[in-house]
């Protein structure tokens, strides 16, 4: 019995990719818009064998992505009816709103877990997830797919390196990159002072002459990355690398990062961009199967 791959708009390298892994059958999908605007989904399949699994594969970059992503869940019912289904959410937006701070605000991650968990999937798997808390308000069981050790792997070869984290938050991904490649690590601290602007304060770094790897696992408009490079670089570091697990690259961050000193950039797939040097189809392949 066949497994099928299903891909939303926004994964459809990283499915064939997990496909070819998986030794799965990717099927054919149709997005487009109605003059109106609304998306038009279909999962070009006519069942001529019985499928007795499928993934569903979409990340969420955009509200459209969200919504296509339940338009593909309802369409999976019609296809493949007698399926057990998985979900994979490469790229979870709305993860990091998974706190209320104000009354009256949503929770939109708690949103996103309630409307795919309606669909009743066996399973839920998302790759680091910017607050693992967010996953818990999913209603099915649902993983964490950790796609350090696969970035670890692309930086191995840099030379005289250390592992920096732009902020307290991104300290236990700085780590584990740290661990992973044999590198030394240390975390820089920030003060966001307004929603584009950050002030990095230094701390007793010692990168004179070292190449240095800053890693995130979200970057979105690069402002933090670019002010982290700026002060490196003012202690003498050589090259400046920077890796992230989602490389969401909003305006000109590219640009910024690129202009800062950077000298290169490492993101994986989950979003898909220039700088996709590294699949995370073999993890997630390796998820499911162990799952």
């Amino acid at each position: 019995m066949a497994l099928k791959i299903v891909s939303g708009s926004a994964s459809q390298l990283l499915a064939s990719r997990i496909a070819e892994v998986l030794g799965g059958v990717l099927a054919l999908c149709e997005f487009k818009r109605f003059p109106d605007g609304e998306l038009y989904t279909r999962i070009l399949e006519s069942e001529s064998e019985e499928t007795a699994e499928v993934v569903v594969v979409q990340s969420i970059l955009s509200d459209s992505d969200f919504f296509c992503l339940l338009q593909l869940l309802d369409a999976v019912e019609d296809v493949f009816p007698s399926a057990a289904v998985d979900v994979v959410i490469p790229y979870m937006g709305y993860a990091r709103q998974d706190k209320r701070f104000e009354r009256g605000e949503a929770i939109s991650a708690r949103v996103v877990a309630r409307c795919v968990s309606s669909f009743r999937p066996r399973r839920v798997f998302v790759v680091n997830a910017h607050s693992p808390d967010a996953l818990r308000f999913f209603e099915v069981p649902t993983y964490e797919i950790n796609a350090v050790p696969l970035l670890a792997s692309a930086l191995s070869s840099v030379e005289n390196a250390v592992v920096v984290a732009p902020d307290e938050g991104a300290t236990e991904l700085a780590k584990a990159l740290a661990n992973a490649t044999g590198f030394t690590w240390d975390v820089l601290q920030k003060r966001r002072i307004s929603g584009s602007e950050v002030e990095i304060k230094h701390k007793s770094l010692d990168v004179d002459g070292k190449n240095v790897i800053i890693v995130d696992d979200i970057i979105s408009t690069g402002g933090t990355i670019a002010t982290a490079t700026k002060i490196l670089k003012s202690q003498n570091a050589k090259d400046v690398f920077v890796a992230c697990i989602h490389g969401i690259f909003a305006q000109n961050a590219v640009l910024r990062m690129l202009k800062a000193g950077v000298r290169d950039i490492f993101a994986t797939d989950t979003v898909p961009s220039a700088f996709s040097r590294v699949s995370v189809a073999p993890a997630i392949a390796s998820a499911l199967k162990e799952k």
